[in-house]
C-alpha cells in the first residue's frame, strides 16, 4: 500500500515536529505548514491525504483555509486547536472538518484518529454481495469509489459525511439513535461530541436538498426512508 502524506498547518513548532516525528514512525509522509498564508500553495504542491490543521496561524486563520480547502476538495481535515468552546467546534465541523482535538492532546490518540479516518476511507462491501453501488431518488452512491452524484452533478461530501451516509444507507428504514451512528461513524465515543451527528445530517441535506430521505425521529434520532432503485 502506498504511503499516505499528512500537511501539519501549526505554527508551534515543537508540537508540530513532535506530531510529525510520530507521524513518521507510523510510515506517513509528512511536511509543516506554519503560515496561514502558505498553506494553500503548500496543499496544491504536497497534494496530501489528510490535513491536521490549527485555527490560530499567522496570516489566514484556519477556518478560512478550511472554507477554501472546502472549495476543492474532500481530503479529510482534522482540527488541532487550543479554541475549545462548543462555537468554535460546531463552527469547524459546520465548515466540513472530519475530527476535532482540543489542546492539549495526546500524540498517540492523535495518530490513533488519523489511522481510523484512514481505515474508513477504505472501500468496504456492502452487506449484499458483490453490490458496490446503491441509487434512490436522483442520488448515485457508489461505495467503492466513494463517489456521489445527484443526476449527473458530483457531490462533494467529506470523509465523515460519506461514512455517516453510507451507514444509514446498510440500515434502510431503521430508527437509528445517535449514540449508533456516532459509534458506529467516529467509533471513539468516549471523546466526542454526540452533537456533531446531527452538525453532518445537516450537511449532508444541504449538499443532497430534496432527494436525501433522511428522516429525523424526535428523541431517538434518524431514519433513512429512501426507496433503492
Amino acid at each position: 500500500m502506498s504511503r499516505k502524506n499528512i500537511l501539519i498547518i501549526e505554527d508551534e513548532y515543537d508540537l508540530a515536529t513532535i506530531i510529525q516525528t510520530y507521524l513518521t514512525k507510523e510510515q506517513y509522509d509528512t511536511e509543516i505548514c506554519a503560515s496561514g498564508n502558505d498553506a494553500l500553495a503548500i496543499l496544491d504542491r504536497f497534494q496530501p491525504h489528510m490535513v491536521l490543521l490549527d485555527l490560530m496561524l499567522p496570516g489566514k486563520d484556519g477556518l478560512e483555509i478550511l472554507r477554501q480547502l472546502r472549495l476543492k476538495t474532500a481530503i479529510p481535515v482534522i482540527i488541532i486547536s487550543a479554541k475549545e468552546t462548543e462555537l468554535d467546534v460546531i463552527l469547524g465541523l459546520k465548515l466540513g472538518a472530519d475530527d476535532y482535538m482540543t489542546k492539549p492532546f495526546s500524540i498517540k490518540e492523535l495518530v490513533a484518529r488519523i489511522d481510523a479516518l484512514f481505515r474508513r476511507l477504505s472501500p468496504t462491501p456492502l452487506t449484499s454481495e458483490g453490490d458496490h453501488k446503491v441509487k434512490f431518488d436522483q442520488v448515485l452512491v457508489d461505495f467503492s469509489s466513494r463517489i456521489v452524484t445527484l443526476g449527473e452533478k458530483a457531490v462533494n461530501l467529506t470523509a465523515k459525511e460519506f461514512d455517516l451516509l453510507a451507514f444509514m444507507l446498510r440500515h434502510p428504514k431503521q430508527a437509528l439513535s445517535k449514540e449508533q451512528i456516532y459509534d458506529q461513524v467516529w467509533g471513539l465515543h468516549e471523546y466526542g461530541d454526540i452533537n456533531t451527528v446531527a452538525i453532518h445530517i445537516q450537511k449532508i441535506r444541504e449538499k443532497l436538498g430534496q432527494a436525501h430521505h433522511i428522516t429525523t425521529l424526535r428523541g431517538i434520532g434518524y431514519r433513512f426512508d429512501g426507496e433503492f432503485i
